[in-house]
This record gives C-alpha cells, structure tokens and sequence, in this order.
C-alpha cells in the first residue's frame, strides 16, 4: 500500500520540478532591509534569457582573468550574460557584473571586453568607498612615540634638544592639514589601473567610451532587477 501511494506522488513531484527548473538564472532578493539607515536599493527575482554558450564563457573568462590580476579590490564578483542585442551593462552592489550579448558583441577583442568590465569594476569600488566610513579613508595617526634614551630626560620636561617638541609639532601640523578626508577614487581612474594590471592596454578604455555612452541609455534590465528603497 506504501509502494502505491510514492507511485502516485512521484510524478506529481516530477511535474513540479519541470515548472520551476526551466533554465533561466535568477537573480536572488536581497538580503539588506529598505528601512535599514544606508541600505541600497534591494533587488527582486528576475529570469532573464541566456546568452549563448560562447559569449558566456568569453564574459567569465575575461572577468576571471580581471579579477585575479587585481585581487587588491577584494571584490568576488558573479558575471552574467543576458541574451539580448540591446547593449546595455550595469552591476548590483558589489557582487554582480550584468552584461547583455549586444554589447559583448561590440566588443571586437579582448581588451575592449576587459575594458567595459574594468569600467563597471571601478564603478563599484567608488561606490563602496562612499558608502564607507569617511575616517576610513582617513585614518588618526598615533603620535610619534615617547621614547628617551640614557639621561635625555632632564627634570621631567623632555630632551634638552626639544626633539620631542617639534616632533609633536610637525604631527599636529599634518593632521591638521588632513582633517578632511579624501574623497572617493574616480571610477575611471581605477579601471585604467585595473585594466593595466590584466595585462590589456589602457587605450581600450578610450575605444569602447562611445560603446558605454549607448549602453547608458538603456537601463530596462537594470529595472527589472532593482527595487528602490522605500523612506
């Protein structure tokens, strides 16, 4: 009687699988609560068309090689290809790199595909250094130390040759001078170091400029997947 009743269920389960299996990434919600004070916009399950087989694998190959050449940015990124002929490039947070088949097309070699992902790379650092704490980009410094060696200490008021004097002094001076801390690194700046690193020429970056200004005017995928966070 047992072995009768799992007979029946198991097509039902089967069936189930066939509904939800049916190949298309999706992307998964994020974890960050809207009502979180400095949250980012959260994103949504969304499926997408695959791109082909190829173009997949030319995008992770490229964004693998990228990566390890510059493991300084300790992102750990997930690429993904969208089959569609509309160009268009765009990442959430710092963990994925979206890219459509149109605009990975466009890209005749290597460098230039190395390029737009290097641009959205430095896209990403930039904006994870603004989200940072400003005093992390700034860093209090200690004072030098207090050291005295055999008989400079003279009543308690410090070295004869008041080294320890203008010691503080220059310190005071500089971190005056730094209060305000740097802003953040320019996106561009970045990818040309990161696309330095890996190997491809910086002039790559130059040549795909008119290619990215067409992707940023489509942003219809990048909708799709991000929900703006509510006041």
């Amino acid at each position: 009687m047992a072995r009768s009743g799992w007979m029946l269920v198991l097509p039902v389960i089967a069936v189930a699988g066939c509904l939800f299996n049916d190949g298309a990434p999706v992307v998964p919600a994020d974890p960050f609560s809207p009502r979180t004070p400095g949250a980012p916009p959260r994103t949504q399950a969304a499926t997408f068309a695959p791109a082909s087989t190829e173009v997949a694998a030319r995008v992770e190959t490229i964004g693998r090689k990228v990566l390890d050449a510059n493991k300084q940015t300790s992102l750990r990124l997930q690429f993904h290809t969208i089959g569609s002929p509309q160009p268009e490039v765009f990442h959430l947070q710092a963990r994925d790199v979206f890219v459509t088949e149109g605009l990975v097309s466009q890209c005749k070699t290597d460098g230039e595909l190395a390029a737009v992902l290097c641009q959205e790379m430095g896209k990403m650092v930039a904006e994870r250094e603004l989200r940072a704490d400003p005093r992390s980009r700034n860093p209090d410094h200690e004072p030098p130390p207090d050291l005295y060696i055999g008989n400079d200490r003279v009543g308690g008021m410090g070295p004869p040759d008041q080294t320890r004097l203008a010691e503080l002094a220059r310190f005071d001076k500089e971190r005056t001078r730094s209060a305000v801390p740097p802003p953040p690194p320019d996106p561009r700046a970045l990818a040309h170091a990161y696309l330095k690193r890996a190997g491809y020429a910086e002039g790559n970056l130059e040549t795909v400029t008119p290619l990215l200004q067409a992707a940023a005017l489509n942003s219809s995928f990048e909708k799709q997947l991000i929900v703006p966070a509510r006041p």
